[in-house]
């Protein structure tokens, strides 16, 4: 399927070789009125990752995160912006996530380490 007009908008299954695993929120009560966030892998898929060149906006943001990246997985995993995703041996914190030309086919999701 191609994403607009450029090549390097093509995404469809051969283009998904990269390893990806989907970590899933756990929330524990500390005790104390607060709680402990961990993360448990869900499930590994194959996904078309696409690291970002880094820019000055991302620098200066309030949350300092060193680098962006966008991920194409295929639509049928459960996933939200509560997730992490480990991607080339790298943690990312999803910022957003959308269904790529609501075919439902893709997710298409933006996220920053």
């Amino acid at each position: 399927m191609r994403l607009g007009s450029k090549k390097a908008n093509y995404v469809d299954a051969n283009t998904m070789y990269s390893e990806i695993g989907l970590y899933v929120p756990t929330r524990t009560a500390d005790g104390q009125g607060g709680y402990t966030t961990t993360f448990a892998l869900q499930e590994l898929v194959f996904g078309d990752f696409r690291p970002e060149n880094e820019n000055r906006a991302l620098l200066e943001a309030q949350l300092s995160f060193t680098r962006s990246a966008k991920l194409f997985i295929r639509y049928d995993v459960t996933i939200n912006n509560n997730y992490q995703i480990q991607a080339e041996g790298v943690m990312y914190t999803i910022h957003s996530i959308k269904d790529v030309e609501n075919q439902f086919r893709f997710y298409e999701i933006i996220m920053y380490a």
